[in-house]
């Protein structure tokens, strides 16, 4: 069986190396359908001509009327003619005329024009045959490599030689999938189409594929290792946007306009000079964006575990009617109640005030049907029975004993608050116009509102500043959810 598994992985790598130099893309000539569209207008054209010489007739015009008439509808006629009949000559011969290339080795032909206009519309990758075709020789040497190290293996299956090859062979489909990708980034100006992908890119990465899953099914260590993999490049997917934005905070606006980077550079200074130097005062932002968020995080998730704790532990008429109601308003999404929460305020003479930014969150549903998921799965009434017999009174049983246990989802629940308060921008912008109250969010929106240039490094810097908090509270909170993994109560 061990052999069996090996032969088939490397008869599915080499299937996909040789299906390399098979045509996988073409472009089509599309010379008829520019035809096509003249022959229409031209079609149309004769017609109009037609319909107006019959109410020439009818109308009993002069003869010379209808004479130039007539010479309209013949001249029409023989252009019209004349498309028809290269239409027909290109029919006859549109089998050999579509261009064609393979991934490897071909090239893209020459007479491939690309279609600017179109890309800067659509925002796609500009067109890059080159960086097109290194991609692709490089899934190719990944895919080879995996190939030469499992042949290297010997057939042994748990060695690190295999292990590498299944790395490789991961890393060419990811490869090979952005190559493939690639072809859309590729408008092409008439008498060509757009590249045009055949059957055959889904046994490219078919193959490969299912060489992984073949070569993993039965493999200990190259499982753990593939999974090890996956989490690494999912975490650097992850932390990929926040460098990317760190780093434009040390970038210049031209040099964010020319491309992306993974290097800083040497602007920040001039980026912050800039941010400050039109009314961006951090200090005011920071300091409304943390009334606001830690406010409304602290009474959040406080109430939120009070309501949980009452549902989990108090058995009264009503409560699975009660959990239901909290549960349905989760479902009333927030945009649907805003105008009526503004007239609300207005009337009650709150606005331009952090009240309704703050006491509001006390109402948390989604918090709470969290808190009481988690309090079924980790409370034992056992704890609060022995704390009442002891004369412990309800708010000290759960603020002594209750609350420490919840403490790995509070601090959950007080990082996904924080973050959605400290982002809001929809409702402080209802309810604040005073300057000097304004959050974080609204200050950074404000700043794509120069008239004369936007500085895009200046608000990638008030960006970073707006996201440095979130970070420093998810790295002092974390601690909490990890240590929840073993959270539990007493055994019975």
């Amino acid at each position: 069986m061990t052999r069996t598994r090996w032969l088939v992985v490397s008869a599915l790598l080499l299937l996909t190396l040789a299906l390399f130099f098979l045509p996988v893309a073409r472009f089509p000539d599309d010379a008829l359908g520019m035809l096509q569209g003249d022959i229409d207008k031209f079609t149309r054209r004769v017609a109009d001509y037609q319909a107006t010489y019959d109410r020439y007739v009818s109308h009993g015009d002069p003869q010379d009327k209808l004479d130039k008439q007539q010479a309209k509808i013949d001249k029409a006629q023989e252009t019209l003619d004349g498309y028809l009949a290269q239409a027909e000559a290109l029919q006859q011969d549109a089998a050999g005329s579509a261009l064609s290339y393979s991934l490897l080795p071909g090239q893209l032909p020459q007479e491939l024009q690309f279609d600017q206009k179109r890309i800067n519309e659509s925002k796609i990758y500009s067109p890059d045959p080159q960086q097109y075709h290194l991609l692709v020789y490089l899934a190719f040497g990944l895919l080879l490599g995996a190939l030469v190290l499992l042949l290297l293996g010997g057939g042994r299956l748990v060695s690190v030689l295999y292990t590498l090859s299944s790395i490789l062979n991961l890393a060419g489909i990811l490869v090979l999938l952005y190559a493939l990708l690639r072809l859309n980034a590729f408008p092409i100006l008439n008498p060509y189409g757009d590249a045009q992908l055949t059957g055959l890119q889904y046994p490219l990465v078919l193959l490969p594929t299912l060489a992984l899953l073949v070569a993993a099914s039965g493999v200990r260590n190259t499982k753990r290792t593939m999974i090890y993999v996956l989490c690494t490049a999912l975490s650097v997917m992850s932390i990929l946007p926040f460098w990317l934005m760190m780093v434009n905070a040390t970038r210049s606006t031209y040099q964010i306009q020319q491309g992306m980077s993974l290097l800083p550079s040497t602007f920040f200074m001039n980026n912050l000079n800039i941010l400050t130097g039109k009314n961006f005062d951090i200090l005011v932002g920071f300091k409304n964006s943390a009334i606001i968020a830690f406010g409304a995080t602290l009474l959040s998730v406080y109430f939120s575990s009070l309501t949980a704790y009452g549902l989990s532990v108090y058995n009264f008429r009503g409560s699975k009617f009660l959990y239901s109601f909290i549960l349905a308003i989760i479902m009333i999404p927030g945009q649907v109640t805003a105008t009526g929460f503004y007239m609300f305020m207005y009337r009650l003479n709150l606005v331009n005030s952090y009240i309704p930014l703050i006491i509001p969150a006390i109402a948390a549903p989604g918090t709470v049907f969290f808190l009481k998921q988690y309090l079924s799965a980790n409370l034992q009434l056992s704890l609060v029975e022995a704390s009442r017999i002891d004369g412990a009174g309800e708010f000290l049983t759960f603020n002594k004993i209750v609350m420490p246990l919840m403490m790995p989802a509070m601090a959950t629940m007080g990082i996904m608050a924080v973050i959605g308060s400290w982002n809001n921008y929809l409702t402080p912008l209802m309810l604040l116009s005073n300057p000097t109250m304004k959050t974080l969010p609204m200050m950074v929106k404000e700043l794509r509102g120069d008239i004369y240039r936007t500085e895009y490094g200046s608000i990638y810097v008030g960006l970073t500043l707006t996201a440095l908090p979130l970070l420093l509270v998810y790295f002092a909170l974390s601690k909490y959810i990890i240590a929840g993994v073993a959270v539990g109560g007493v055994k019975e």
